[in-house]
Parts: structure tokens; C-alpha cells; sequence
């Protein structure tokens, strides 16, 4: 697993998204079963549900397969994500976006989430190009759920 990127971010309403570069509306419109599930996707966007709000450290990591979950991870979710033709992306928060790029195509998005580490939540996705992607919640906190069936469908928010 190679690290890509470190980034910072100060989140605000417990969502952390990813989406690609020059996208309008770019962030989702959350519905009841995607805030308990701790995600909402449609094509190009996704959003993750944070443990918190306020300052994040988000490693970004790039790999052939996703591979077994870190140690520690107090909630992880996955599903597709697809890096365009030209390879940009954006990891943001509703206030702030750090633009990227990784090398184009089909990747299954791996978040992983931590908790505190001092006054810092850690986050750390990974970018995984030879999964099949698919969605599931593999770590559940008391927060999300697993009951219902997944929805796998968000619009953007106006």
C-alpha cells in the first residue's frame, strides 16, 4: 500500500466527500437510511459519515487490493468510486477541498475511521484499483446500521 496523500480538514456536519474535480453540486443530499448507514453515493460522489466534527487528518492511499481492515477502526465503509479521464478528484469538507489525482478508472473507496488521536479525528481511505467494487459496511459503531438493505442511490444537494 503506497500513501498518496496526507491531508487536513475541518469538518463540519460529520461529512467527509469524494468526488471528482469540476463536478456542480458535488456534495449529497442525505437522506435518513444514508445517515444511518454512515454513506451517501451516487456516480462521481461520495460522502462519508465522520465519527466528529472539527479538525481531521485524512491519509490517502492507493493499492492493487484493499486488503484486510487496519487495526483499530471504529467504523469502515466501502464502495465504488470512479477516477476520471483526467485523474482529478477532491477530498473536501463542506468549508474547504484539497484537489488530487490518481490514475484513471474503476477503484473500490475504502474509509476507515479511527477516532482521536489529540485535538486530530484520523481518517484514512484507501483507493484499491483490482477490487471488484462493491458496497458494505464491514466496521459498524453504535452510530450506523446495518438493518436495512444499503441505498446505494443519493442526489446532490441543491
Amino acid at each position: 500500500m503506497t500513501r498518496a496523500y496526507k491531508i487536513h480538514l475541518d469538518v463540519e456536519y460529520n461529512q467527509v466527500a469524494v468526488f471528482s474535480s469540476g463536478l456542480k453540486n458535488p456534495f449529497n443530499n442525505w437522506e435518513d437510511r444514508h445517515v444511518s448507514q454512515g454513506f451517501a453515493w451516487r456516480p462521481r460522489s461520495v460522502s462519508f459519515r465522520t465519527l466528529d466534527n472539527g479538525p481531521h487528518s485524512v491519509d490517502v492511499f492507493t493499492t492493487e487490493y484493499a486488503g484486510p481492515l487496519s487495526h483499530g477502526v471504529i467504523r469502515a465503509v466501502e464502495g465504488p468510486f470512479n477516477v476520471p479521464g483526467d485523474g482529478r478528484f477532491e477530498i473536501a469538507s463542506i468549508s474547504e477541498a484539497v484537489d488530487l489525482s490518481l490514475p484513471p478508472g474503476k477503484y473500490l473507496l475504502r474509509s476507515e475511521m479511527f477516532g482521536r488521536s489529540g485535538d486530530v479525528e484520523l481518517i484514512r481511505l484507501i483507493f484499491a484499483r483490482m477490487e471488484i467494487p462493491r458496497f458494505s459496511i464491514l466496521v459498524a459503531d453504535r452510530e450506523i446500521s446495518c438493518d436495512e438493505p444499503l441505498l446505494t442511490e443519493a442526489r446532490a444537494a441543491g
